[in-house]
């Protein structure tokens, strides 16, 4: 059950990526954008709401939802630069976490939207347990990280990609050459965005409940950009690498370390 987190994580570190590694820009709050994906699942289908809409939709919601938050953050900022995008985007986070703590009567506070029911596949005619049996949500994240990887790869080699990679070389000289520098980067911005709202969705539907909002703190932010520096800024493939090690590390290693230290 462990590799379903690290998929999950893999797919929040690599909507970072786009963002720093392949633009530049120095994002700090990537943890909002987690946290808005979960809860927007959890509103969507936990019963206490009138909702309901099933998983498939709410995963669609959740990254759309977070991509907009994600726009509406980087039209007012993304003229920042450096350290300035760093703190604004981080002070974003911070505020996030604290409206989903006040905001009792739609989270329900510290004790998170619970539960937040599994996956139907009826229209599939198939019914599988996901609680019991882990195989069924594995394979589900794992195709989702494989369609991630694919969509992102062939970003890299499109028009898109190449005036992001302009940017982070030299924003100056690829406004020169006529990029619309602003325009990329919000997009990009909602990009990376989107994919950590699909992350936080998967991660609500994992656990069956948002978790309390501290769960989605700084640390989570500066964890994924420890694993983008380990794998190697803008490489795709490394930065699921540098998840694999420094979550692997916290998810499996260590307790297998605890296990036998007992």
């Amino acid at each position: 059950p462990q590799l379903v987190s690290i998929f999950i994580f893999g797919i929040l570190a690599l909507g970072l990526n786009v963002v720093v590694g392949q633009a530049g820009l120095l994002q700090l709050g990537i943890a909002a954008f987690f946290a808005i994906g979960a809860y927007i699942t959890g509103i969507l289908t936990v019963a206490d709401f009138p909702f309901q809409v099933g998983f498939w939709w709410a995963v669609l919601a959740s990254t759309a939802g977070a991509a907009l938050a994600g726009v509406l953050l980087g039209a007012p900022t993304l003229r920042l630069r450096g350290d300035y995008l760093a703190i604004v985007t981080l002070g974003f986070a911070e505020v996030i976490k604290y409206a989903f703590i006040n905001m009792a009567e739609i989270t329900s506070g510290s004790r998170g939207l619970n539960p937040v029911p599994p996956p139907s596949l009826a229209w599939l005619g198939r019914s599988p347990d996901w609680t019991g049996d882990y195989r069924w949500f594995y394979f589900l994240c794992l195709g989702v990280l494989v369609l991630v990887v694919f969509l992102l790869k062939n970003l890299e080699n499109s028009r898109l990609g190449r005036a992001l990679s302009a940017i982070r070389e030299d924003e100056l000289a690829a406004s020169c050459m006529g990029v619309n520098t602003v325009l990329v980067k919000l997009i990009t911005f909602a990009i990376g965005a989107g994919l950590a709202g699909l992350a936080g969705s998967l991660y609500a539907t994992r656990l069956q409940t948002t978790v309390q909002p501290t769960s989605y703190d700084f640390a989570v932010s500066i964890t994924m950009l420890c694993c983008l520096i380990v794998g190697g800024l803008g490489n795709s493939y490394g930065v699921l690498l540098g998840v694999l090690i420094i979550r692997g590390i916290d998810l499996v290693l260590l307790p297998i370390l605890d296990h036998i230290a007992q």
